[in-house]
């Protein structure tokens, strides 16, 4: 696993988390912060996540842990999401 993600980095990861649907992740505030916004297969947003601080981004094990809590709770609206892991899933760094 990797630590130390610049923003576009873990915007991309953030984006790549929510398969099959559609993830838009934007770093704002200089870099110290993303917000990103999940939709459904209509491009209706599910989720909104108006804040992630860069300690939570930065670091790789705290933004998995943020991800896994976040596609729980899309999956408890009954939308079944590709597996992921950030080590292992989509999106991941080589």
């Amino acid at each position: 696993m990797f630590n130390d993600l610049s923003a576009q980095e873990a915007a991309r990861i953030i984006e790549s988390a929510f398969a099959p649907l559609r993830c838009v992740a934007e770093p704002w505030d200089y870099d110290y912060r993303i917000r990103f916004r999940v939709f459904d297969c209509n491009d209706e947003p599910i989720l909104r996540m108006d804040e992630v601080l860069r300690p939570t981004f930065q670091d790789a094990k705290s933004l998995e842990s943020l991800l896994n809590q976040v596609r729980s709770r899309v999956a408890r609206k009954g939308i079944e999401l590709a597996p992921w892991s950030l080590s292992g899933g989509p999106g991941a760094a080589a």
